[in-house]
């Protein structure tokens, strides 16, 4: 298996550029995901299963308890890693060469089955509940 990373709102961009390029000089398939592609499952858009009937799709997402939206404007960078150590080593060239994009996940057994719209919104949650608490943590410490 090859790793694979989903690129999100990054297409033509410098960025969406220089992060296809790390990607790609440490081995990853890089894939510009299309508006169009985003009912798609996760496991689909990375080759992981064959694309099923649309409603399968649906079923499948309805347990992240996430309201339907079916489009974002947001940088999103989702990976299917074959190593573990490659994300270390993209973490630290994106770090190196000060490209962000706060919106990442890895693909799991459970998200595998969600659409990129489903993906967004839970990480998008748990980014800004992470930011909130970091925030807090800050102002204790004043």
């Amino acid at each position: 298996m090859k790793s694979i990373m989903l690129c999100y709102n990054l297409k033509g961009t410098k960025k969406g550029r220089k992060i296809g390029m790390l990607g790609s000089f440490l081995g990853f398939r890089v894939k510009y995901v299309e508006k169009e592609e985003y009912s798609k499952t996760i496991g689909v858009l990375t080759g992981l299963k064959e694309e099923v009937a649309e409603e399968a799709s649906r079923e499948e997402t309805a347990g992240t308890d996430n309201e339907e939206i079916t489009d974002f404007e947001e940088e999103m960078l989702v990976m299917l890693l074959a190593d573990n150590r490659i994300l270390d080593k993209l973490l630290f060239q994106m770090k190196k060469e000060k490209v962000q994009v706060p919106l990442k996940a890895i693909v799991t057994a459970k998200n595998q089955n969600w659409t990129s719209t489903a993906l967004y919104s839970e990480i998008k949650r748990e980014h800004e509940s992470m930011t909130k608490a970091e925030q807090a943590g800050k102002k204790k410490e004043e």
